[in-house]
């Protein structure tokens, strides 16, 4: 029996789908190693996936929990449960934004097959990150891909009987040279709700693990989209039939050189800390509220750094990055796997 849990929150679109099939493959991964007797150093103990929660981003909440529940059907795992969450930011009106993923967040294919097996839970994402944290206290990691949302109402409501017992926090969003994607000077998961990330940034007192737009997409992070397209996409299964459906739907047209998941980047971090953060550095951090031109950017305070609320991944091992995504797509094994993990 685990004693470590984690809740998966998301707005899914198609890095969000990359990021949640590479903690799946983990979790059964992890447990097999445990099973086998085989303990790696520097590699995230075995764990059990509670949830996904779902929040508006990119995409509505409604459309989240469909495509959720389409990666985890590709993925013979819809004994995991799925939990729709907050549909506007907490401040309305919401930010509006060009739908690069579609508007349904998986590239608006028609007929797209529904999953009708399950469906998500009555209980809403926010109660659900409460009451577990109640039934598992400290034993949870919350791993946020999305906007913050859900996560700072979760604060907002509970307060410290909620914060006192998360373990630790991993965040995809922010930026922390200024550099946007949605804006100028912001980045999108931030920028959809900037309240909630400064909610979150404020409330928090031990470090949590940030990795931000910038470290996903300079240097050579990025794929080429011939290899995702060419060569990934030629495994056979059923969860690469859905995302070559997907990515071919709203990225081909596009003519994207590069191949991003930025999402994927944070859980790589999360599962395999030793061998694909290369630097990171403590700071502390809030959100930038009022202006005009930056509302919604990452703020790194440099004369707090004993103070410091995250712990921003400014650069990984980019060639394990890549051989994590193989095996996270199927062209390599979990022996390929663990040898990496052992060199």
């Amino acid at each position: 029996m685990t004693n470590n849990y984690v809740i998966f929150d998301c707005d899914i679109g198609n890095d969000d789908a990359w990021a949640l099939v590479m903690l799946i493959k983990a979790e059964r991964f992890l447990q097999k190693l445990a099973h086998n007797k085989r303990k790696i150093s520097g590699v995230r103990d075995p764990f059990k996936i509670l949830g996904v929660t779902c929040v508006r981003g990119n995409t509505d909440v409604d459309n989240g929990v469909r495509n959720a529940l389409r990666v985890l059907d590709a993925m013979d795992r819809l004994d995991i449960p799925v939990y729709r969450g907050c549909e506007n930011a907490i401040i309305p009106p919401n930010f509006e934004h060009k739908h690069f993923h579609g508007q349904d967040g998986f590239g608006d294919v028609p007929n797209l097959p529904q999953v009708t097996k399950v469906e998500a839970q009555a209980e809403h994402a926010v109660n659900m990150m409460y009451s577990s944290v109640c039934r598992h206290p400290n034993q949870i990691d919350f791993i946020l891909i999305g906007p913050l949302t859900n996560f700072a109402v979760c604060i907002n409501m509970y307060g410290r009987e909620f914060l006192d017992k998360v373990r630790d926090i991993y965040i995809m969003g922010g930026n922390y040279r200024g550099k946007g994607n949605v804006t100028k000077s912001a980045e999108f998961n931030f920028r959809l709700d900037p309240e909630a990330a400064h909610i979150v940034l404020e409330s928090v007192s031990k470090p949590m693990m940030v990795v931000p737009w910038e470290t996903c997409i300079d240097g050579e992070m990025n794929f080429d989209a011939s290899w995702r397209f060419e060569i990934l996409s030629k495994v056979d299964s059923k969860i690469m039939h859905l995302m070559n459906i997907v990515e071919n739907a709203f990225l081909r047209p596009l003519a994207y050189a590069k191949w991003i998941i930025c999402d994927a980047v944070l859980v790589a971090t999360f599962l395999f800390p030793d061998i694909v953060i290369a630097k990171s550095r403590l700071y502390h951090s809030t959100v930038e509220l009022m202006g005009h031109h930056t509302r919604g950017q990452m703020v790194l305070d440099h004369k707090r750094k004993d103070e410091g609320n995250t712990r921003i991944i400014m650069s990984v091992h980019k060639d394990n990055y890549r051989q994590i995504i193989a095996w996270t797509g199927g062209l390599l094994d979990d022996e390929d796997m663990e040898k990496l993990l052992c060199q």
